[in-house]
């Protein structure tokens, strides 16, 4: 079974440490590679049913708890079906093509926005879904996120200021919650930033 952070069936990694250098310099490598999809990580808490549940998915095996979470958050939508990310980003995001992509993932980048933490978040999410959809490489949307990343820690001093910019760039989208799920939104990123087994405890902003 593929990825699939709507599925209520998920593979999972757990905890485990040790003090080799070899092992030590490749969790930092993987720590790095996990740190720009996080900016977008309120979608897979939410996704996989919330931080505790991933906490419980994580321990349950004998991997590290960096390994875990980049096989849970980073490609999430690599199990997907490619015709429903399809659907998606035409239906969401008007995205049909390599340009339109271009297009929406330079406006999302660069675009004046009162609350550009909402836009950060969304870039991140629309490039992984891109990379399923065949629009954009692996490589390049990574590349992408750490532009994002370098953008974001510029602008915020942690993640609390961070995500509460989210979920007012969420409010100002949608004021009277038309789409729904704001409630769920906002419960999701209390837990990420309170709850003391968050990877958001683990790894800063900055």
């Amino acid at each position: 079974m593929g990825k699939n952070i709507f599925q209520d069936v998920l593979r999972s990694f757990g905890f485990s440490s040790s003090d080799d250098s070899t092992s030590s310099d490749h969790s930092q490598a993987t720590c790095d590679a996990l740190h720009p999809t996080l900016l977008a990580g309120v979608y897979y808490y939410r996704g996989y049913g919330g931080v505790e549940e991933v906490d419980r998915l994580v321990k349950r095996y004998g991997k590290g708890l960096i390994e875990g979470y980049s096989y849970f958050f980073i490609d999430p939508f690599e199990g997907e079906r490619v015709g429903s990310v399809l659907a998606m980003l035409r239906h969401d995001w008007r995205i049909t093509d390599v340009a339109s992509l271009q297009a929406m993932l330079s406006k999302l980048k660069t675009q004046e926005s009162e609350h550009k933490a909402w836009d950060f978040a969304r870039a991140v999410h629309v490039s992984w879904a891109s990379v399923r959809a065949g629009f954009i490489s692996l490589p390049d949307a990574e590349a992408y996120q750490r532009e994002i990343l370098s953008l974001a820690q510029a602008k915020y001093s942690d993640w609390a200021t961070y995500f509460q910019d989210f979920l007012d760039g969420r409010i100002a989208w949608d004021p009277e919650n038309e789409y729904g799920g704001q409630a769920e939104l906002e419960a999701t990123v209390r837990d990420l930033l309170d709850s003391p087994v968050s990877i958001y405890k683990v790894i800063p902003l900055k």
